[in-house]
């Protein structure tokens, strides 16, 4: 994924040239650098708000959208945080992993703001710690189950299960989640096999599944590209044809390279995702229409900050004001909010994460399919 040049990094921006003193401000504290920077939101959101303020704005008021660097770090993002606080922002956007955005939520608490966060699945968001704080997705047990629900479908009955504790509860309890609903459903979670991020040799791991009785018929990662490429490829050229399963962070257009040549590499591989991301999919032609703009939005995670505009937008038109918990409590007590990733989405029920669909994502001839997109009603209780 191509990064923002540094030459933007800690620079506040408007999402329009010129604004008079009744705006509607977001702040946007996030990654444009650094190891979380491919889960950074604000070109989709800079972008939808460019649209909005096209279109006149919310309620006659232009966005005024600040992004500043954090580097990938927690400190400053807290430090950018209370300062956009300062500036009077409705809403706050930080780096999407829970040990930034409790301690952000719990600062923005004292200014009656709350953090919109797009693409966050971590289940520690919802344990009560904080109550200021929406994610614009399901938790990763949905995602999890999703996927099962699919794999059983292709009569998957044997699976391993590759697990890491770097990347918190997405890496080391999605796929633990996933084994569950297949063993509900008279399945068996054969291994379950530890990994590290940035591996590029996975042969230890493809010695032990090359000698289980019996094979497996589909193998689960939580994890990111170029790893997850990187393990497609080697699981293939050792001769193991097993499903490869994941969650969301199988979706970057660079997966999609590694069937260039051979789009037969990507036949067995699915996962459940944040939005259908199929060719003509709302999220692609957002994309497109952007470029034609002179954004790029350089994939899935990128194009979620549309939904946080979104959110907002609706959240200041239904209250009537730019009063941060007026807007919070509004976007809380819908029905439904209309969003760019999915259909709508609704906290009424959930409170702090958003109640929608669960898109899984496959491949046909190389090229994305939709293969389902529900809510699943068998998510495990454990994790909340």
């Amino acid at each position: 994924m191509k990064k923002i040049g540094l030459t933007l990094a800690g620079l506040a921006f408007a999402a329009a040239p010129a604004f008079a003193a009744d705006t509607v401000k977001i702040g946007l504290a996030v990654p444009m650098t650094g190891d979380y920077a491919p889960y950074s939101e604000f070109q989709g959101a800079r972008c939808m708000a460019e649209k909005i303020n096209a279109e006149g704005g919310i309620n006659g008021m232009p966005i005024e959208l600040f992004v500043q660097d954090t580097g990938s770090d927690t400190q400053t993002a807290i430090s950018l945080a209370q300062k956009f606080l300062d500036d009077g922002v409705v809403m706050l956007g930080t780096i999407p992993f829970s040990d930034t955005m409790i301690p952000v939520a719990q600062v923005a608490a004292g200014y009656g703001v709350s953090i919109f966060q797009p693409q966050s699945t971590q289940v520690e968001m919802h344990a009560g710690i904080v109550d200021n704080f929406f994610t614009g997705v399901s938790p990763d047990p949905f995602t999890a189950t999703a996927a099962a629900n699919h794999a059983l479908k292709q009569g998957v009955k044997n699976v391993v299960l590759f697990t890491s504790d770097e990347g918190g509860s997405w890496s080391a309890r999605t796929p633990l989640w996933f084994g569950e609903v297949i063993e509900e459903n008279g399945g068996k979670v054969l291994a379950k096999l530890n990994f590290s991020f940035g591996t590029s040799d996975w042969s230890p791991q493809i010695a032990e599944i090359k000698a289980l009785d019996p094979q497996p018929d589909a193998v689960y990662i939580s994890s990111i590209m170029p790893d997850v490429g990187v393990l497609v490829r080697q699981l293939r050229s050792a001769g193991i044809d097993a499903w490869v399963v994941g969650s969301d962070g199988f979706d970057d257009p660079s997966l999609d390279a590694i069937g260039s040549d051979d789009p037969s590499l990507l036949d067995k591989v699915f996962f459940a995702t944040l939005a259908p991301s199929q060719e003509d999919s709302a999220v692609v032609n957002f994309m497109k229409e952007c470029k034609e703009m002179g954004h790029e939005v350089n994939g899935l995670f990128p194009a979620t900050g549309a939904d946080t505009i979104m959110a907002v937008k609706f959240g200041v038109e239904t209250a009537g004001s730019t009063d941060p918990a007026a807007v919070a409590d509004a976007i809380r007590s819908a029905d439904s909010l209309p969003v760019l990733t999915v259909d709508s989405i609704s906290f009424k029920d959930t409170k702090t994460y958003a109640q929608r669909t669960i898109p899984v994502i496959g491949y046909k001839d190389g090229k994305r399919v939709l293969v389902t997109n529900e809510i699943p009603a068998n998510v495990p209780t454990d994790w909340n």
